[in-house]
């Protein structure tokens, strides 16, 4: 079995760090906050491990960007 390009750990970490620290907003991680943010990490290593040509720091971004402006 050939192994994933990025684990939904490692793009929720990535997902937190670019929010808090990269785009310097705060975030209160309540249960429904937390749920959606591992929802969104989960949707991006789908989406990276399942495309050949997907560049996951911009699949992440993306997916961040979503979640800023629903806020």
């Amino acid at each position: 079995m050939a192994r994933s390009r990025i684990s939904k750990d490692e793009a929720l970490s990535f997902l937190l760090t670019y929010i808090v620290v990269e785009q310097s907003k705060d975030l209160q991680l309540d249960q429904i906050t937390l749920f959606n943010l591992t929802s969104l990490a989960q949707e991006a290593a789908d989406t990276i491990n399942s495309k050949d040509g997907a560049i996951a720091h911009e699949v992440i971004e993306a997916l961040a960007h979503q979640f800023l402006d629903s806020q």
